[in-house]
């Protein structure tokens, strides 16, 4: 993990306060989502994880925490049919301010990237991708819900 956090101090400058950024990774890989929670946290966010879409609807459902962004991976393996677009959804309907970002391996799919845009996904990245670009990414959206 250290060459991490060295990596993106050295790119990235001096660190923004996230202390009041809650994120929900979704990614059912468990070496990515561990590698994604990692990074975000050496960022200053408070980051959970959920492994499925059962765990994060869960979590999305049930949890007294206040979630203001999703990273969302499109394909989750365990429950056929459902998948970040509908997380993202059961999310919106719970809280319509949280943002989201969803990674993808079907990110060429045109239709897809439709899809997510008109459900309200914030930005659309396709896997394999830089982790800076991910953390770019976060910086961005998170400024944004900082200054509402």
């Amino acid at each position: 993990m250290q060459f991490f956090d060295t990596q993106l101090k050295d790119v990235r400058g001096p660190e923004m306060p996230n202390l009041n950024i809650l994120i929900l990774v979704i990614e059912d890989d468990k070496y990515m989502n561990e590698t994604l929670c990692e990074v975000l946290e050496s960022e200053g966010y408070n980051v959970e994880s959920a492994l499925n879409a059962l765990d994060a609807i869960n979590k999305i459902k049930h949890s007294e925490k206040k979630y203001q962004l999703l990273i969302l991976d499109y394909n989750l393996q365990f429950l056929q049919g459902i998948t970040g677009l509908d997380i993202f959804q059961i999310a919106k309907e719970i809280d319509p301010d949280v943002k989201a970002i969803m990674i993808s391996a079907y990110g060429r799919d045109k239709e897809l990237k439709d899809k997510a845009s008109k459900v309200g996904i914030s930005q659309f990245i396709d896997k394999p991708f830089l982790i800076t670009d991910l953390v770019d990414t976060v910086d961005d959206i998170t400024r944004k819900v900082l200054a509402l």
